[in-house]
C-alpha cells in the first residue's frame, strides 16, 4: 500500500551574524541556511527542526499553517540552538503540538541555554532577535512516534557536528531527515570535532546510507538544491578531505585555503574558517 505521507522543506534565508572572527578577505558573516521539514498526512503533520530568530520562525509558522494540517509534533534532531530556538513561536500558532527530542539531545539543549552559550554566544551574535521563551523538549521515550499510523524513527548518530545528534527515518516513504549529520552544498561545521569524532561522523553517514533512503534532507542546505541521497557521500568526502589536509598543515589559514581550493563554491566559507581555527588553535 502506498504511504499517505508527504514531505516538504522550508529553507531559512541567511541572516547576518555579529562577529569579528572573519576569514581573510571577508567583511561580513551570515549564518548558514537552515532546513525545516514538514512531514504531512491527510490531516496531521510533524515538523522537524526550527530556526534561530523570531522573524525566521514567524515565517516558518506561517508556512506550516498554510499547509492546512494540524501540527501534532515538533522534533529536534539535535541540541544546537539554531534547530530549536523557534519552538515557542511554532507552539504559539499550534498550542497542542508537543516538542520532543532524544534524552541525549536534550542534554545539549540544556547546555545551549546556559549563560556561556545563550548570552555569550547566541544573543551576542543575534542581539534582540532570539525569543525570550526557549522551551526544552520532552524526552521521546522509545525513540519512535507515529503520524497517522506510520512510524517515524529517531536514530542515534553520535558525535557529528556536535555530540548526541540524531536523524529521523520515515521508512514508509524512504526519507531520512538527517539534521546536521549531512550537509547539502554548505560548508560543514567541524569546529566541535576531532580526528576520532570525525570517524564517528563518517560511521553515522554509513548508517544513513545503509537505510537506502530515496531522499536525505540536510540540516543546512543550498536553497533549491535537490535532497538527493548523494549528499551523504558528498558530506563524507568533505570530512575526509578536511582530515587529510588538517594532518599535513600547520596553520588555520593553510587548512582553510587548501579546503577552499577544493570547495570554492559551497555556501558560507566563514564556517570553514571557524572549523580551521578550532582545529588548529
Amino acid at each position: 500500500m502506498n504511504s499517505r505521507l508527504k514531505w516538504e522543506v522550508f529553507v531559512s534565508p541567511q541572516v547576518a551574524v555579529i562577529t569579528s572572527d572573519l576569514p581573510p578577505g571577508v567583511t561580513e558573516r551570515r549564518w548558514s541556511p537552515i532546513s525545516s521539514t514538514l512531514i504531512s498526512g491527510e490531516r496531521d503533520a510533524v515538523l522537524v527542526d526550527t530556526f534561530i530568530t523570531m522573524e525566521q520562525n514567524q515565517a516558518l509558522a506561517e508556512w506550516v499553517a498554510a499547509s492546512g494540517r494540524n501540527l501534532t509534533t515538533i522534533y529536534a534532531t539535535h541540541g544546537h540552538g539554531d534547530h530549536f530556538f523557534g519552538v515557542n513561536t511554532i507552539q504559539h500558532r499550534f498550542p497542542d503540538a508537543r516538542f520532543v527530542a532524544s534524552r541525549e539531545a536534550i542534554s545539549v539543549m540544556r547546555e545551549q541555554l546556559s549563560p556561556p552559550w545563550l548570552e555569550a554566544y547566541w544573543k551576542s551574535r543575534f542581539p534582540g532577535q532570539i525569543d525570550p521563551a526557549l522551551p526544552i523538549a520532552e524526552e521521546l521515550a522509545g525513540g519512535v512516534f507515529q503520524l497517522e499510523g506510520e512510524e517515524l524513527v529517531s536514530i542515534p548518530a553520535g558525535h557529528t557536528d556536535t555530540r548526541n545528534t540524531t536523524c529521523l527515518h520515515i521508512p514508509s516513504i524512504g526519507l531520512v531527515v538527517a539534521g546536521d549529520v549531512a550537509y547539502n552544498d554548505v560548508h560543514i561545521h567541524l569546529g566541535e570535532s576531532n580526528a576520532d569524532s570525525r570517524q564517528e561522523w563518517i560511521a553515522a553517514l554509513d548508517m544513513i546510507e545503509s537505510l537506502k533512503p530515496r531522499a536525505v534532507i540536510a540540516g543546512h542546505k543550498r536553497p533549491g538544491r535537490a535532497d538527493a541521497p548523494s549528499i551523504v557521500e558528498e558530506t563524507r568526502q568533505y570530512i575526509r578531505d578536511f582530515d587529510r589536509i588538517a594532518a599535513r598543515t600547520k596553520t588555520a589559514k593553510e587548512l582553510y585555503d587548501q579546503m577552499l581550493a577544493i570547495y570554492p563554491d559551497r555556501v558560507n566559507s566563514p564556517v570553514l574558517w571557524n572549523s580551521a581555527r578550532a582545529v588548529k588553535g
